[in-house]
């Protein structure tokens, strides 16, 4: 393999691992290709991308048996809205608190598209926090919603296209030394069907620190987009 093609949807940051990737494998220079989500298997199935760091779910299961997946960390996930919306008077939101608004769903629309229809003033939109970061621009803002459960990104690839490479990659992700066992990486890839198709994935997974406490609040902005009872603007 001349270049190893490491596929990307919108948001995910792997630069530190790709600088790892250079300093222990210069024979072998790795790309990034950004993937629209709706495309990512269709990125690997085409081979357009060697791997993927993707969203789960990945798959319907009958596709799924045809991936390695092993998963990675977890998003905290955010409402975006207009710059100036109520909602951006308080630090995190929860379901309760967006009742009345109108929340807007992708459809067919890419998640810089959605996030530009936000900017436009017809919505809400309940996106991962990298999304928000990454393509949100300076019209919308974002709140962290706590009960809302939250995305996990997923290294993945083709089975039929299993290399020493994606081993390799794995155990960059994972923080492994150079030269250390493979075996345990192996042991904690999703079974096909599992993670990839939307279920919990292994308890041993690295994971995020928890999401921070949401500070009491007496209530919600409302239909009207005022704040609701006991808030003070």
């Amino acid at each position: 393999m001349d270049r190893f093609r490491l596929g990307g949807v919108p948001g995910v940051t792997p630069a530190k691992w790709m600088r790892v990737w250079r300093e222990r494998m210069p024979d072998v220079p790795i790309d990034l290709v950004t993937v629209d989500e709706a495309d990512a298997l269709g990125a690997l199935r085409e081979a357009r991308v060697d791997a993927l760091l993707a969203r789960m779910p990945l798959a319907p299961a009958a596709e799924a048996e045809e991936l390695h997946v092993v998963a990675l960390y977890d998003e905290l996930p955010v409402v975006v809205s207009p710059k100036g919306h109520p909602i951006v008077a308080f630090e995190s939101v929860t379901l309760a608190d967006l009742e009345g608004e109108t929340m807007l769903e992708p459809g067919g629309m890419t998640q810089a598209q959605l996030l530009e229809v936000v900017a436009s003033g017809a919505g809400l939109a309940i996106v991962p926090m990298s999304v928000a970061r990454a393509l949100g621009g300076d019209q919308t803002r974002h709140r962290v919603v706590t009960d809302v459960e939250p995305t996990t990104i997923a290294l993945a690839w083709l089975q039929s296209a299993d290399s020493p490479l994606h081993q390799e990659l794995i155990g960059i992700a994972r923080g492994r030394k150079p030269g250390s066992s493979r075996g345990a990486d192996r042991e904690h890839s999703v079974e096909p069907g599992q993670s990839a198709t939307g279920g919990k994935p292994p308890s041993s997974k690295p994971r995020q620190p928890p999401r921070p406490n949401r500070p009491r609040r007496p209530g919600g902005p409302g239909r009207s987009g005022r704040p609701g009872p006991g808030r003070r603007r």
